[in-house]
């Protein structure tokens, strides 16, 4: 067996049978807490059985108590004071001319360690660029990349090749947003960076195609890495115009290092905020629908 569970420190409690997700702990025929061998294999190395534990008595073979896991902070913030920090965040879009340090990204990179995820954690990558003139490399081949958009909606045949190929989603965000932009020459670099909005850094966070689950981890990660930087000041916005572009040009892919198998799926443009917001934008409320 790759996990174990030390039975002299097992105090039977048997909490980690609970919490397990893909039930590989049981009690064998002795009566003891154990694996489950013909089960191991879908162990999701998740590391609950171990953080439930009171004894340290569960031992998943990727994991130790004395590296890989942290007491509880003994302050938390009550909904309230979540509530207001997360109001507070808004997409900023005029950052400063001042690059962020290399320190305070990776102190924002620490937080994706508790973030959830779905399958593979793991298959998720991130490229940043801390480098504004980088950035502005990308800028002109974005630009055309814009302008084929007006093409392709506009013509039957490649609508239905989109559709076909990338989904009714991906064809009406092109449609309904991107299009109308391009069409009114929203993006075009003669107005200035309407881009990447001048932004010091980029985040992209792509993953092998068809990798377990890596649209929705990515878009994950990036949510906590976005409340992150909004917590030490940092402001950012989601943008979904250099994955696209990444993914159908091949310039754009090499200047962010991607693999060629690989897919991007979000990214976000940050810096230091230019301007300070002084109220909430009140949005209407989700459509919620109660099953009793």
């Amino acid at each position: 067996m790759k996990n174990k569970i030390d039975q002299d420190k097992c105090a039977k409690c048997k909490l980690c049978i609970e919490v397990c997700p893909v039930n590989i702990i049981g009690v064998d025929k002795n009566g003891l807490v154990n694996f489950i061998p013909e089960r191991e294999e879908i162990c999701l190395e998740c590391g609950q059985c171990m953080a439930v534990c009171s004894t340290n008595a569960v031992k998943i073979s990727k994991y130790s108590y004395e590296t890989d896991f942290e007491q509880f902070p003994t302050k938390t913030i009550n909904f309230q004071e979540f509530k207001d920090f997360v109001s507070t965040r808004r997409s900023v879009r005029n950052f400063k001319d001042k690059p962020v340090e290399k320190e305070t990204i990776e102190q924002l990179l620490e937080v994706l360690q508790y973030a959830p995820y779905g399958a593979e954690p793991n298959k998720v990558e991130i490229s940043i660029i801390n480098n504004r003139k980088k950035i502005e490399e990308i800028l002109p081949a974005t630009e055309k990349f814009l302008d084929d958009i007006i093409n392709w909606v506009e013509s039957p045949i490649v609508s239905r090749i989109i559709k076909f190929k990338k989904g009714m989603e991906t064809f009406n965000t092109l449609k309904n947003h991107l299009y109308p932009m391009s069409k009114l020459e929203n993006y075009k670099l003669k107005y200035g960076d309407r881009i990447t909005r001048g932004a010091p850094a980029l985040m992209v966070f792509h993953a092998e195609k068809g990798a377990e689950e890596h649209t929705h981890n990515a878009l994950i990660y990036a949510t906590y890495v976005m409340f992150a930087m909004h917590s030490i000041g940092l402001g950012a916005t989601i943008n979904g115009i250099v994955p696209a572009a990444i993914n159908k040009v091949n310039g754009i892919r090499k200047v962010f290092n991607i693999p060629d198998n690989h897919e991007a799926v979000i990214s976000i443009m940050f810096g230091y905020p230019k301007y300070k917001y002084n109220k909430v934008v009140k949005r209407e409320s989700k459509r919620i629908n109660w099953i009793e």
